[in-house]
Parts: C-alpha cells; sequence; structure tokens
C-alpha cells in the first residue's frame, strides 16, 4: 500500500510539473571577420557591328585595338571592324561608389582621333557575377554615366550609390558619322593623317 501511496504521489508530482528530467546548454561563440575592401576588376571582348560581346565573331582582347581600319566607299571615312566592351565590377565593402575612366590622348604625333573614339555606359540584367545566376534589375539609386566621347578626365561610366557590386558595361567604337553618336564625335575622314594613333584609358572606382 505505501508503494502505491508513493508512485501516486510521484505520478502527481511530475504531472505538476515539480519533477523534470533535468536540461542542460551549451554557448559556443562563433565570429568571422570580413576585411574592407576597394578594388576594380574588369575584362575585355571584342565584337563586330551589329554583333554582341559574346556572340558570332567576338572573343578576348588584351587592349581596345582597332587594327588597320578600312575606307567605306560610301561615305569616304576609314571604319574598324570591331568595337570592345569592357566589363568592369567594383568591391567596395557596400559602400557607395563611381566608376569612372580617364584617357588624355588618342594621338599619333601631334595628330589625333580625340573626337573619334566613343564611349557607351551599359547595364545588363542577365550578366551574371555569380555563375548561372542573373544579376538582375539596376539597384535603385544607381545610374550610368553619359554616351560621350572617351578622351577626357574622370568621364563617369557608373554611380553605384547602393554600393552594391555589379558588372558594368563600357562599350568603345570610332565614330562613322551614325545617327545616335555623342555631340562632338567626328568619323575618320580620307584627310586624316596616316600613322599609327596610340592612347591610354584608365579606369578607376572611387568613393562617394
Amino acid at each position: 500500500m505505501k508503494k502505491i501511496i508513493a508512485a501516486l504521489i510521484v505520478f502527481s508530482l511530475v504531472g505538476a510539473g515539480l519533477i523534470s528530467n533535468a536540461a542542460t546548454t551549451a554557448s559556443v561563440g562563433v565570429s568571422a571577420e570580413v576585411p574592407e575592401e576597394l578594388s576594380l576588376s574588369s575584362w575585355i571582348r571584342y565584337a563586330p557591328p551589329g554583333g554582341t560581346p559574346y556572340g558570332t565573331g567576338s572573343g578576348d582582347a588584351t587592349s581596345l585595338n582597332f587594327g588597320t581600319l578600312t575606307k567605306d566607299p560610301t561615305y569616304n571615312v576609314w571604319v574598324s571592324d570591331k568595337y570592345f566592351t569592357v566589363f568592369l565590377i567594383a568591391s567596395t565593402s557596400g559602400r557607395a561608389y563611381r566608376i569612372q575612366q580617364t584617357c588624355t590622348n588618342f594621338a599619333a604625333g601631334t595628330t589625333n582621333l580625340n573626337d573619334s573614339l566613343m564611349l557607351k555606359p551599359d547595364y545588363e540584367s542577365l550578366d551574371e557575377i555569380i555563375e548561372g545566376e542573373a544579376q538582375g534589375s539596376m539597384p535603385s539609386g544607381d545610374s550610368l554615366g553619359s554616351t560621350t566621347l572617351a578622351v577626357g578626365t574622370s568621364k563617369v561610366i557608373y554611380n553605384g550609390n547602393s554600393g552594391l557590386s555589379r558588372i558594368v558595361r563600357a562599350y568603345y567604337g570610332l565614330s562613322t558619322g551614325a545617327d545616335g553618336e555623342p555631340t562632338g564625335a567626328e568619323p575618320i575622314t580620307a584627310d586624316k593623317v596616316s600613322g599609327t594613333y596610340t592612347g591610354t584609358v584608365t579606369f578607376s572606382v572611387v568613393l562617394q
């Protein structure tokens, strides 16, 4: 009888929550340090006029070498059989930034093609920072620079006000006199002095 009473008492105490299985916890810290970064990555592709950077007739490039120009018999101007796309990615640890370029001269001796080299910024939502994953629409608050002549200082390609890393494109081509070219663009006419014209385009990322 005493055993029965004792069992009932234990059962009652358990039911009342006064006796329960003991529980223990253990806490373990976790940490990681993300370094601060300010960098700009790039690569270049060429393509034929009207083509795309990864389409038929395109390929990798290490510079904006338009090669030996050919004469357009209809308009009597010198043209190239390719244009270039420079792909740019800024990494800024989430800080607002600006991608820009500077080209001080595109010359051969005392003559130049400064009015013939054009820059057009672009953003493509299907470009992939992570393979197989499109980067999506341009982040709110970000913006592209204007289509302009490439020669000049600190020409804006992209304003990354969101601080988010995105692939940005910068197209480079020679003027043909077609509609839609930037103000001041001039095709390379037959009276342009012959020679090899050279210059340097420098890209940079700066914090806003």
